[in-house]
């Protein structure tokens, strides 16, 4: 999409936002919560009004609303009081976003992560490397048979 518009972003560029974006919610699949969690508590429209309280989104930004996103949330209450849910900005569950660009022998172009961080810093070890999703799960699949076969 940023192609189409001669928007140049590159692997880095990703790396720079996710490095002053912080995480605030622990979903699965990893985490604890689900979106209807999330729902429960004011929803993405009570998020996008804490993010542009504080600055971290542009409210500006015209929707297919017709209004911008600042004039949507403007009359929503936010997150409901005592939520769980959301974390405040002053305490994130980690300072950094999920994404992370990795690079090295496996990635020599960089790939994309979302990790949560719960996986560590750092990792260096062996790899299974498949060249489709869809080789990866079948061989999965393989190892679950033949595990299944040895009890």
């Amino acid at each position: 999409m940023a192609r189409s518009v001669g928007l140049n972003l590159t692997l880095q560029d990703f790396q720079n936002v996710s490095n002053k974006t912080p995480f605030l919610a622990d979903f699965k699949p990893s985490g604890k919560y689900v979106m209807e969690d999330l729902h429960a508590v004011g929803g993405t429209p009570a998020v996008i009004k804490m993010l542009i309280d504080a600055g971290m989104f542009d409210g500006n930004c015209m929707t297919v609303t017709g209004k911008t996103h600042a004039e949507n949330v403007k009359d929503l209450p936010g997150l409901s009081e005592g939520q769980q849910i959301v974390q405040p900005l002053s305490a994130p569950l980690k300072a950094t976003s999920h994404i992370q660009i990795l690079h090295g022998s496996l990635a020599p172009e960089g790939a994309v992560a979302k990790i949560t961080g719960k996986e560590g810093l750092r990792f260096s070890g062996p790899a299974r490397v498949y060249d489709s999703e869809e080789l990866m799960l079948a061989s999965l699949e393989r190892a679950r048979f033949r595990r299944a076969m040895c009890w």
